[in-house]
C-alpha cells in the first residue's frame, strides 16, 4: 500500500521514546528506593488511574481536532513530561516531583497512544482493516523490543539520566 512504510517509520519514532524510557522505569524507582508497595501505588494505582484520564482525554482530542493536531499535542506533551524524569535522575526534585512526572506521563503518555492508534485505525482500509491495523499494531510491539534493548543499553552505560533524555 503506497505510503505503508512511511507510516510504519513514524509508529515506529512517535513510539520508540515511551518505550525506551518504560523499560528501566521501574528499576530505576527501586534505585530511588520505592519498595514493592510504592512502586505498586505510584504505577499501578495512580499510574493506571491517570492513564485512564489519558484515554478519555486522548479520545476527546482525537475527534476534537485533527489526527496530526492530536498526535502533536499528545506527542509533545509526552516527550516535555520525559524532562521531568531527567530531573529526578540527576538528583534534584525527590519523590514528590517523581509522583507529578508519573501523574504528567501518565495522562499524556496515553493520550498519544489513543491518538496514534487512532491513526492506524484511520489508515487501515476497510476491506482488510483488522489485517492492516494488526500490522500496523506489529510495528509498535517491534519497537518496544528494539527501544528495550537501547534504552537499557544506553541506562547501563552512561546512566539514568541519558536514557530518559534519549527517550
Amino acid at each position: 500500500t503506497p505510503g505503508v512504510l512511511l507510516l510504519a517509520a513514524l509508529i515506529f519514532c512517535y513510539r520508540f521514546g515511551d518505550q525506551l524510557l518504560t523499560t528501566f522505569l521501574v528499576p530505576f524507582l527501586t534505585d530511588r528506593g520505592l519498595g514493592l508497595s510504592g512502586i505498586a501505588l505510584l504505577k499501578g494505582w495512580v499510574g493506571n488511574a491517570m492513564s485512564i484520564v489519558g484515554a478519555l482525554l486522548g479520545g476527546w482530542l482525537a475527534f476534537s481536532t485533527t489526527r496530526r493536531n492530536a498526535l502533536l499535542i499528545s506527542g509533545v506533551g509526552q516527550a516535555a513530561s520525559f524532562t521531568l524524569y531527567v530531573v529526578i535522575a540527576l538528583g534534584t526534585g525527590g519523590i514528590g516531583l517523581l509522583w507529578v512526572a508519573t501523574i504528567v506521563e501518565g495522562l499524556l503518555g496515553t493520550m498519544a497512544t489513543v491518538a496514534l492508534f487512532a491513526l492506524m485505525m484511520d489508515a487501515a482500509d476497510p476491506e482488510h482493516a483488522g489485517t492492516d491495523y494488526t500490522l500496523l499494531a506489529c510495528v509498535v510491539l517491534v519497537v518496544g523490543m528494539i527501544a528495550n534493548i537501547v534504552g537499557a543499553s544506553i541506562a547501563e552505560a552512561f546512566g539514568y539520566a541519558a536514557a530518559f533524555a534519549t527517550g
